[in-house]
């Protein structure tokens, strides 16, 4: 079972974002994804404002390059296509 990262305070967001890129790294998109959705809500909602200057940037650019990364509806998935839907691409970026 993962458990969603805490959200609050900078520190807490940049670990958060940090938790959310190490899953990408690891292949793990779609918690990565649900990570950095979830961050990218929690700021918006509460404006803090350092994390809107220095953290929010971050996520929108991981989230904007993991749109070229699609994967196919599940119904649509077979086994032999079991890897479609990663993105070596947006963890590439990621590892700047």
């Amino acid at each position: 079972m993962k458990i969603m990262p805490d959200f609050g305070t900078m520190r807490e967001n940049e670990a958060a974002f940090d938790v959310a890129v190490a899953s990408l790294n690891r292949g793990d998109i779609v918690w990565g994804r649900s990570i950095l959705v979830a961050l990218r809500d929690h700021i918006w909602q509460t404006a803090e404002q350092k994390s809107v200057q220095w953290v929010l940037p971050k996520v929108l650019a991981t989230l904007d390059e993991l749109k070229t990364c699609t994967s196919p509806p599940i119904a649509d998935v077979r086994e032999e296509h079991k890897d479609v839907g990663r993105c070596s691409a947006a963890t590439t970026l990621l590892k700047r």
